[in-house]
């Protein structure tokens, strides 16, 4: 090889993460050996000019992007609870480095503003217990249906990141991020009905809340969180009145509407709280695999998408704003940084709606 250039081995690694190649596969795309591609991105081998740009080129990723720094740390936090049948490891780097995209635009235009208060109570009590704590440290009624999920947690100093990345078997996860304060963050993939993303939020809501330091198996916490979210949105004391003998798929519908879950999350509470038998809630699962219901339930509960990353931008640089001048921001093509800010809310009674074309997997061309 000629004389070395500078580029930064950890953003070769995240542009062709997610541009969702492997080593071997760039390697064959720059025509270089997958050795090489594992030395220049663990930093052992300063790439020539030739092969920093042909990597730019085959990630389509600016030339820039690869001459920064790492950005801040973004760490895997719940990701390392998921099963690796449930979460395949190109699927896991995928959503991980998207995400440490966004936080880094987040991250530079936060900059801009006032940063709000960290409310989110770290506890060591029972799931159920935290629950109870954490309605109430949010500011919610302890026996009230919850609503607007996501923008109370962004008021309340937990930044909620969005990614265009529809994994079928994955929803969200969350972390403490590195750096001083420590922050509570949530990702959130996208294509999800809105009952399943609030379990899936509430459920990463007890990570962040009860597992700053991790005690029993990886199942064990995964139950702990899917406790917590129970309680969390659909609390004991109240939902044993709401669910009544007999309980039927009607009324479960008309309590879903109620209290923004699905009909199976409300049978799992009605059989966690002995409300029904184990053989009710088989005759009840049943009953909703034979209406289709395991993968698209009736009554439909509308997504929730954060607001905050899109509203600060809107700030800075008008609501119509150029994406490739905010793309600048961390040099990143304009089109990824349009595909994450289009899962983000528009103003207040917006006509802007996601559109479904950027719901992708991206793959280099």
């Amino acid at each position: 090889m000629t004389m070395g250039t500078t580029i930064n081995g950890e953003r070769v690694k995240q542009a062709r993460e997610i541009r969702g190649l492997t080593q071997a596969e760039l390697a064959r795309l720059v025509g270089v050996n997958q050795s090489n591609i594992a030395r220049v991105e663990s930093g052992t081998l300063a790439a020539s000019e030739t092969l920093a740009s042909t990597i730019a080129l085959h990630t389509d990723f600016p030339r820039l992007f690869f001459e920064q720094d790492s950005g801040p740390e973004f760490p895997l936090g719940s990701l390392l609870f998921r099963k690796k049948s449930r979460l395949k490891s190109g699927e896991r780097s995928l959503v991980r480095q998207v995400a440490r995209l966004a936080f880094e635009l987040y991250e530079k235009v936060s900059k801009n503003f006032q940063p709000y208060e960290t409310t989110i109570p770290r506890l060591s009590e029972s799931p159920e217990l935290a629950a109870m704590i954490t309605r109430s440290a949010l500011g919610y009624s302890p026996d009230m249906p919850i609503s607007d999920l996501v923008r109370r947690l962004e008021r309340n100093g937990v930044t909620a990141l969005a990614v265009p990345c529809p994994i079928k078997d994955h929803d969200a996860f969350s972390l403490w991020t590195d750096g001083d304060p420590r922050r509570p963050t949530v990702v959130l993939t996208a294509g999800k009905s809105g009952d399943r993303m609030r379990f899936s939020l509430a459920h990463e809501l007890g990570h962040l809340v009860l597992h700053q330091a991790v005690m029993g198996s990886r199942s064990e916490v995964e139950s702990e969180a899917d406790i917590f979210a129970s309680e969390f949105l659909m609390p004991a004391e109240t939902i044993r009145r709401e669910l009544k003998a007999p309980l039927t798929l009607t009324r479960l519908v008309e309590l879903k509407q109620v209290w923004m879950v699905s009909v199976q999350a409300l049978v799992m509470r009605a059989r966690a709280l002995d409300l029904i038998s184990e053989r009710q809630k088989k005759y009840l699962y049943q009953q909703i695999s034979q209406r289709g219901w395991r993968t698209e339930e009736p009554a439909r509960i509308e997504s929730e998408r954060p607001r905050l990353l899109r509203k600060m931008i809107e700030t800075v640089y008008g609501s119509f704003f150029d994406y490739g001048r905010v793309a600048s921001l961390i040099s990143a093509p304009a089109r990824i940084v349009e595909q994450l800010l289009d899962c983000y809310a528009g103003p207040p009674n917006s006509e802007r709606e996601p559109k479904s074309s950027n719901l992708i997997v991206f793959r280099a061309r």
